[in-house]
């Protein structure tokens, strides 16, 4: 028996099929996922179960979504042979051909998109249970399945209908072009342009990636069903259609540009994807591009294309939008919005324009000192008498778009410094990794009755760079016109060499020196520097990798104590608050240092990286980088603030050291994403859904994730949260990219809600008509009775509230009384109503004394735990763990990853890590026990127990918390509870503590942090992950790892091979062109040598008298589970070590188990390039834990 599966197939087509269908009914009724009830569901199983042996029929992938797992047990046990036909002539996106009415529509938006909605429709349930996802392309809605053929394990045949075209090697004329990437909602609307113009011929160009190359298949396949010409071709640029003269005439006008006369021309690669050839194009050229495109979204049927640019710093790019979004003004009454990375960038900008006439120019930012002036620069937005706003990517996520502009409309958006999107984004600023989703979803709003007075906008996108690899491994060209889902763009690769910035790059030190040494030797060099600068008075700025040594070198401290210079004609600009001034104070003095340099007065600027990011200062000679910390790309980015005044000479300046590319590798550990944290905040996730009754939609409380990140990197409490926060929103990103990368639809959606959507308070009980008959007073509902008499911890005093409990609105209370504060402004007043700073702002004045904030903490237990017995478990798990550090380690200095060790035994691995990175830094933050020094020339930190009070203060972070007080003698097994924390965070500490040693989950509501929107489409997919049914290893954790060791890779080369300026601009122009600079890097042959001759046999766990997978498999985690029982099925050996560490820091990763005698390594994660290569030079056969066929291992094995 056979059963056909069709796949996004239209009515027409199934009415026309000649086998029968499973179930005889309307075709119409086989999609309209609508109708589907327990009748429908019931007939498809009859017909199903009565199948005979030679029968075949066919089914909707809408039906088969109902009977998947029937269908599954049939294939098992009856041999039902299952065939799933998919339509590729759409990306896994198809048209929805029943009607949605408004309401509806509504509904299922809020349910994926924006807001856990209180009780979902029939109608809702009914689409949600086969769709995960809904479109609105040209007016048409598309909805994506749940891709159930793509699990592994499920025994089906699928297989693309229609044939695909082969692309023809050259048509000499083409209708049309289009641009296809790795979003599918934009390349549906490529398909949708090529559908209604309905083109004899197009040429297309791709971006690399697995979904890019998806959408090409299914382009091809539409090209030769409707009979259409294809062939590959790059992007032709769209021709000028504004008359120079009215550009000059701005240029002269109205921003008045001085001794301007025409529009400079500027060297670009013809065609960068092939070769280097390069062409010349005027300014003009560009800017007319630009215009044309937005004016051509202004007007239907709305076809533009975004623009992407790299031109060289110095290659006038702010004058290539400043131009356009001012004939755009003029001529349509548009605003253009910049967004901006750095607020000196902003500031320098704003002022340029106004020192010659232009004022019709805004900076929005937290500069903007006092709310009167914030209010006043949104006025004159609103007012129209702004062309330019400035914005950070943090502001624009922050305010609603309403409480920027009011009614104004967007006319263009640039992205300028475009490479920060992936490359800060993915570290330390992910609200840059969100920008791209906010802007598209601004362009692409599904028109419904709530939000049809929320007009669809069209405008381009412009992105601008100096920096950016097209093509080849280090291609971040494509992934910034992903990230930012850019339409179509016209690409301009700008030509990179400097032919006036000459090298001066002295190689110091080949090889590592001991960090006392380098740091003196590295100490001198600048100082000697700094003096011939002064003495010179040659304008020179030096980078540093930290703010920390800018500061030290000013000031003459640690390693620059007592080496002189002139300190008055040094500068220093950072972000770092030394002194711990006000925020206006320190805004002063940078905007002090930053004039000061300028000028001339002081021509040596000490500064961090971001200082000079688009700053316009053309008479800079040297650049020094007392160490460099990006990669090339930022490099080049620097160095390129040199000789920008015509006729100029620059310098290039670095005294190299091995040790230099340090503070690279502590930079990228610091602010690297490791598995185990993104299976925990997917464990986290998943534990959530459940404890929200399984609502797919609901928030999740960013403090209940934030123990996955505890470390030592940040230096106030404040700091350390919002890094924790951002490390979250990163793994969130990283989970739901990867997942949508592997099954094709989106099993995870994240969205930082940037607001509160619950806030709780006690309102005092005399106090509680005067609130509620407020002008405040709608926005307070009650919830529950306030405290009465509780017992606190270790005393018998109780405390009471002084009223009931009561839900506030604050988003309301946003919304309807402070618009023109930012929604973090507005929480900061909120939580700080005791301020005495002259900058207050006093959220609700007349009743915010009367009540005072509660949060709302619910605690869940795991297992079979009762709350009375967490206590005495968690205190029992201090006792064991102090008893093994001090017996283990003595008073002696160990890493975590040896603290981890030795604590395996009870925990298994991946728990045992968990506690090892987290549980210093949470019960002893001002390390009275646990001291550490930390190594400058490697990312490893050591830990002493300097004393034996460690236990006590183990004990303490438990016994002093009232919240576990309020535990004991509770039988139940989860708790909800309005209260303060305490300030000391001694409650937060012990809730994270719950979850570390994973006895509980908690969730506090109505913190200081607004909470995180997650849809789950499929959880039961990421049940399967959670639990190790489906073997689940994140590629962007993989990526981010290899990408950073190539990166050091390059740098190392750069700085270390005996080149001339010429030679090093080659090397510059290959990487920036996608060559692979490494692959000329000879290979040193090595004589294979035994693994067991690297293992570190103390520091491993030797497997001694054991004779069975079954008597080791409580030292694994859940998810490894069932890979141990392959092993046993299979009678692997057991290994020589489960936790393997090998000497001398040979290889990166962390070996999970290995076979010494037989050169076999099991690696817990991803293999890195780095430790790939090493295996194969030295014989030895590497694996992966969650990758690896369990046969070749064996096998390997022998």
């Amino acid at each position: 028996m056979k059963l056909f599966v069709y796949k996004g197939f239209p009515t027409d087509f199934l009415a026309a099929l000649t086998v029968l269908p499973l179930v005889d009914s309307e075709i119409a009724s086989k999609k309209n996922v609508l109708l589907f009830d327990n009748k429908v569901r019931r007939a498809l199983d009859r017909s199903l179960l009565n199948m005979e042996d030679d029968e075949e029929f066919w089914i909707t992938y809408e039906e088969y979504a109902l009977l998947k797992d029937r269908v599954e047990l049939a294939v098992k046990d009856y041999g039902l042979e299952v065939v799933i036909y998919i339509n590729n002539l759409y990306p896994e996106y198809y048209p929805i051909e029943f009607d949605l009415n408004e309401e509806l529509l509504e509904e299922i938006r809020n349910n994926l998109d924006l807001e856990t909605a209180a009780e979902q429709t029939i109608a809702c349930k009914n689409f949600l249970s086969v769709y995960n996802s809904l479109e609105s392309i040209d007016g048409e809605l598309f909805a994506s399945f749940y891709n159930y053929e793509l699990e592994k394990g499920l025994k089906v045949t699928v297989s693309p209908y229609y044939p695909a075209a082969f692309s023809q090697d050259s048509i000499d004329v083409v209708d049309l072009h289009v641009h296809i990437t790795n979003d599918i909602p934009l390349f549906l609307k490529e398909l949708m342009r090529i559908k209604r113009t309905q083109p004899h011929c197009i040429s297309y160009s791709i971006t690399n990636g697995i979904l890019s190359e998806r959408n090409l298949s299914s382009l091809r396949a539409y090209c030769q069903y409707n009979g259409i010409s294809i062939c590959e071709r790059p992007m032709l640029a769209e021709q000028s259609v504004v008359p120079e003269e009215e550009l000059i005439k701005i240029a002269q006008n109205d921003i008045k540009i001085p001794n301007f006369e025409s529009f400079r021309k500027l060297r670009f690669y013809k065609n960068p994807d092939i070769n280097n050839d390069v062409i010349e194009i005027s300014q003009a050229k560009i800017i007319s591009d630009i215009i044309a495109q937005a004016e051509n979204a202004y007007v239907e049927p709305h076809n533009y294309r975004d623009i992407f640019i790299t031109a060289s710093t110095g290659a006038g790019k702010s004058v290539m939008f400043q131009i356009p979004a001012i004939y755009l003004a003029k001529k349509h009454k548009k605003l253009t919005i910049i967004i901006e990375p750095v607020k000196a960038l902003m500031q320098d900008q704003k002022e340029q324009l106004n020192a010659r006439g232009f004022h019709r120019v805004e900076a929005f930012n937290s500069d903007l000192i006092s709310q009167a002036e914030k209010e006043e620069v949104l006025k004159r937005v609103k007012d129209g008498e702004t062309d330019l706003l400035y914005l950070s990517p943090e502001t624009l996520l922050s305010y609603s778009m309403e409480t920027l502009i009011g009614d104004r409309e967007i006319g263009l958006i640039i992205v300028d410094e475009a490479h920060i999107v992936t490359t800060w984004g993915v570290g330390f600023r992910p609200d840059y990794w969100y920008l791209g989703g906010y802007i598209n979803r601004l362009r692409n709003q599904i028109q419904t009755k709530w939000n049809k007075d929320k007009k669809v906008a069209h405008f381009p996108i412009c992105a601008f760079t100096a920096t950016a690899v097209n093509g080849g491994l280090d291609d971040s060209v494509s992934e910034t016109i992903i990230s930012l889902y850019m339409e179509n763009p016209i690409k301009y690769i700008g030509y990179v060499k400097r032919d006036n910035i000459r090298f001066n790059i002295s190689v110091r030190e080949a090889n590592k020196l001991a960090n006392p040494v380098y740091e003196e030797r590295k100490a001198i060099d600048l100082i000697t520097r700094i003096n011939e600068w002064i003495a010179s008075n040659t304008k020179t700025i030096a980078y540093f990798p930290y703010a920390s040594y800018a500061g030290d070198a000013l000031r003459g401290v640690k390693s620059f104590a007592g080496k002189t210079f002139n300190r008055d004609k040094v500068a220093l600009y950072t972000g770092r608050n030394h002194e711990e001034v006000s925020t206006a104070v320190l805004a002063e003095r940078k905007r002090k240092a930053f004039d000061e340099f300028r000028s001339g007065e002081k021509p040596v600027m000490l500064a961090t990286k971001a200082f000079g990011m688009g700053v316009d200062i053309n008479n800079i000679v040297n650049v020094y980088h007392y160490a460099v910390t990006g990669n090339l790309c930022d490099y080049v980015q620097e160095i390129g603030r040199v000789a920008r005044k015509p006729g100029m000479i620059g310098y290039a300046i670095t005294d190299y050291y091995y040790n230099d590319i340090s503070f690279m590798q502590r930079l990228f550990g610091m602010s690297q994403i490791k598995q185990y944290q993104i299976n925990l905040v997917l464990s986290g996730i998943y534990n959530t859904f459940k404890n929200k009754k399984e609502n797919r939609s609901f928030l999740i409380s960013p403090e209940s994730f934030t123990y996955i990140f505890t470390g030592k990197n940040a230096h106030d409490n404040e700091d350390k949260q919002i890094k924790q926060i951002n490390k979250l929103k990163t793994c969130l990103l990283m989970l739901e990219k990867d997942l949508y990368d592997k099954y094709n639809f989106k099993v995870l959606v994240s969205r930082p809600q940037g607001i509160f959507t619950k806030a709780y308070v006690v309102i005092r009980k005399e106090c509680e008509k005067h609130v509620l008959d407020s002008q405040y007073g709608k926005y307070f509902s009650f919830v529950a009775p306030g405290r009465v008499r509780e017992k606190q911890s270790n005393s018998s005093e109780t405390v009471s509230d002084t009223g009931d409990v009561f839900f506030l609105d604050l988003k309301a209370v946003w919304e309807d009384h402070y618009p023109n504060l930012s929604f973090p402004q507005f929480k900061y007043w909120y939580f700080n109503k005791n301020s005495n700073s002259k900058d207050k702002v006093e959220i609700m004045p007349g009743i915010c004394d009367e009540f005072s904030v509660r949060q709302k903490v619910s605690v869940e237990t795991k297992g079979e735990l009762l709350l009375c017995d967490i206590r005495a478990k968690i205190l029992e798990d201090f006792e064991y763990i102090a008893d093994t550090l001090y017996a283990t380690f003595k008073r002696t200095y160990f890493t975590l990853e040896e603290f981890a060790k030795a604590i395996s035994p009870k925990y298994g691995a991946t728990k045992a890590r968990i506690i090892s990175n987290s549980i210093f830094h949470l019960v002893d933050p001002e390390s009275k026990c646990v001291k550490y020094r930390a190594y400058d020339d490697r990312a490893t930190s050591q830990y002493t127990l300097s004393n034996g009070t460690f236990k006590e203060i183990l004990n303490r972070s438990i016994t002093r918390s009232q919240l576990i007080k309020n535990l004991d003698g509770n039988l139940n097994t989860s708790l909800s509870k309005f209260m303060p924390l305490s300030p000391e965070g001694i409650d937060a500490t012990a809730l994270k503590l719950l979850s570390i040693f994973d006895y509980a989950t908690y969730e506090v509501v109505g913190g200081e942090q607004p909470e995180i929107f997650i849809r789950l489409n499929d959880p039961e997919k990421i049940r399967r992950i959670v639990y190790g049914e489906i073997k689940y290893s994140n590629s962007y954790v993989t990526k981010a790892k290899q990408k950073h060791e190539r990166e050091v890779k390059i740098l190392r080369k750069f700085f270390t091979d005996p080149l001339n300026d010429e030679a090093r601009w080659d090397y510059v122009e290959r990487y920036f062109l996608g060559d692979d600079v490494l692959r000329e890097v000879e290979s040193v042959a090595e004589e294979k040598v035994d693994f067991s001759k690297f293992v570190d046999k103390e520091k491993s766990y030797h497997i001694n008298n054991v004779d069975s997978w079954d008597k080791i498999a409580f030292l694994f985690d859940e998810n490894i589970q069932s890979i141990i029982d392959e092993f046993a099925e299979l009678d692997i050996p057991l290994p020589n070590y489960l936790s393997t560490t090998v000497k001398h820091d040979l290889l990166d990763g962390e070996i999970v188990m290995s076979w010494a005698d037989k050169n076999v390594i099991v690696f817990s994660e991803t293999i890195s390039e780095k430790d790939a290569a090493i295996c194969a030079k030295k014989g030895w056969h590497p694996f992966e834990l969650f990758a690896m066929e369990p046969g070749k291992l064996k096998e390997a094995i022998g």
